[in-house]
This record gives C-alpha cells, structure tokens and sequence, in this order.
C-alpha cells in the first residue's frame, strides 16, 4: 500500500485510516509523489501559485491528498520549502491547512554543461497537505454564485477569524500570514474555512516591528509599510 510510506510505523490495518492519524508530517519519496499525482497529470492541479503548483493526489485506497510542488529554481534555493515547512509545522487549528507530509529529495539527472553530458543534482520539493475538497473560497464569492446562505456566510467568516486569533495569539511565536486573501481561504466538505499557504509568512518573536527583505505578495491583500517599506 502507497500508504506505508506515509505512516510506516503504522500496520496494514492502521494504513486504512486518514493520514491525520499520525503524529507527524511524514517524509514521502518522489516516486510516491508522482503515483499519487498520475505523475504529475495537469488534469490534477486544483491550483498554482508563486512558490508552486498544487496538485491532487489519490492513494490506492481512494484516500486524497493535496500536493504543492515547488519550483526548482535557483532563485528560491530551497529557502521557500524550508520557510513554509517551517511555518506550517506545529500549527494545529480547525481552521488552519494542516501539514500531512512532505518530499525533499535529490536526483542525479543528465545534463549539458558547456557542451559537455554531465550529471547534475535536481531537487525535488513537495508539501503534503490534507485536501479541502471544495476549492477555495474565490470560487464561491463571484457574482454569478449565488448559492452560500447567510448562515454558511458567517460561518466562513467566524472561521476565518477564529484561524486568524490563533496564528496570532494562540502560538508562543506568533504568525503574520502577509498574504491573506479568498484565494488562500479554502473550504472543506463542511464548508468550513481553513487558512492556506504559508509561503509568505512571517515568524515573530517577541519584536514588534521587523525588516524583512523584500515584500513578495498580492497588491490590494498588503499593508501599504509593508509594500513601500519592508516593514511589519
């Protein structure tokens, strides 16, 4: 079963139940990743981002899987996945993604080099997360949707804020998400919201006020001294 990799200390039985089950993010082997994903099937993506591509993974059991492959890049060096890995492990909150697993493993490809074959190392990068099957919450604001009654409406919106409260007061560190906006809000069977990618985000001790080196982001989701400033 695709599954033992993901729990492997859990029994054949064990391995039928949802991922959640384990304590700790497992580490997934590229060959798993590209199974679960029809090797990467563009029929799978549910959703693209600066950092990566999300795709939908499916195990043998039927059991689903969201997976954000991050683009192997100089530019980002492997510093993304870290920070967001980094960001996304140890948060637990109905409304927040949770962290299931991840891939971070080297491949030695051929390639030319100054005219030359030479074998060189490719990264592959990958954050499991649980999948929220109803997509994000742009999909459920247009104007041509109509169909969310008042009483799903608030409950997103409390949802958003419990999540919110968290990351900012129920962490010893606290979270600043940088780029909060419908597209990083997803929606579960229930309808119920969960805060999504944490590529942005910000770690903060106990300063109140931080440099950071370069303000990435969605103009219209940042705070103005955020965009011309670098400061939160």
């Amino acid at each position: 079963m695709f599954l033992q990799d993901f729990c492997p200390r859990s029994s054949s039985m064990e391995n039928e139940r949802h991922h959640s089950t384990c304590d700790e993010p497992r580490k997934l082997s590229y060959e798993l990743i590209k199974q679960i994903t029809n090797n990467l099937d563009e029929e799978r993506i549910v959703g693209r981002g600066a950092f990566g591509t999300v795709y939908r993974g499916v195990y043998e059991n039927g059991e689903e899987i969201a997976v954000k492959i991050l683009r192997n890049t100089s530019e980002f060096d492997g510093k993304e996945f870290q920070k967001e890995f980094q960001n996304l492990m140890g948060l637990k909150h109905q409304n927040v993604v949770e962290l299931v697993g991840f891939c971070n493993e080297e491949e030695g490809v051929a390639a030319e080099f100054e005219g030359k074959q030479v074998v060189a190392t490719q990264i592959h990068t990958a954050l499991c997360l649980e999948y929220v099957r109803n997509g994000s919450l742009r999909n459920h604001i247009s104007d041509e949707y109509t169909g969310l009654n008042w009483l799903t409406r608030f409950k997103i919106i409390k949802g958003i804020c419990q999540g919110i409260k968290y990351l900012r007061e129920g962490l010893k560190s606290p979270v600043m998400h940088l780029d909060l906006k419908p597209g990083n809000i997803l929606l579960d069977q229930a309808m119920v919201p969960k805060i999504a990618d944490f590529g942005l985000s910000r770690l903060f001790g106990e300063e109140n006020t931080i440099k950071t080196i370069s303000s990435v982001g969605t103009i219209g989701y940042l705070p103005p001294e955020y965009i011309e400033l670098q400061v939160i």
